[in-house]
């Protein structure tokens, strides 16, 4: 009885050890998994955070924020369009595209925003 014990303890080992080794050899020649690659476009580089100027005078020193510009149009790389701040959307959109100007919008593919009034008007009857 002593005997049969031993060897299904041995047995149990044996395939323990084998199932490990396998184990190990397939994961060994694994190397580091790669960072998934972005499926979107990446958006704009944000603005320069403010710049604080410091003015000196004879009774008080005055700090005036320097804002940078927003800018002035605001595109959508999904449905490619570009929004001015005349858009209703304007304000609500985020915009993961900017541009200085119309030309530039225009330029890189994008098209102006229209509403459903101006599309069913500049159809054709």
């Amino acid at each position: 009885m002593l005997w049969l014990l031993s060897q299904m303890f041995v047995l149990c080992l044996v395939s323990f050890a084998a199932g490990s080794l396998l184990t190990w050899l397939s994961v060994r020649g694994r190397g580091k998994a790669e960072p998934p690659k972005p499926l979107l476009a990446l958006p704009s580089p944000r603005l320069a955070a403010e710049k604080v100027v410091v003015e000196h005078t004879a009774e008080k020193a005055v700090a005036e924020p320097v804002r940078p510009e927003s800018p002035l149009l605001k595109g959508n790389s999904r449905t490619m369009v570009y929004h001015t701040p005349e858009s209703p959307y304007y304000k609500r959109m985020k915009g993961d595209m900017t541009f200085a100007s119309e030309a530039d919008a225009l330029a890189a593919g994008y098209r102006m925003w229209t509403t459903k009034g101006r599309v069913k008007s500049a159809q054709p009857q």
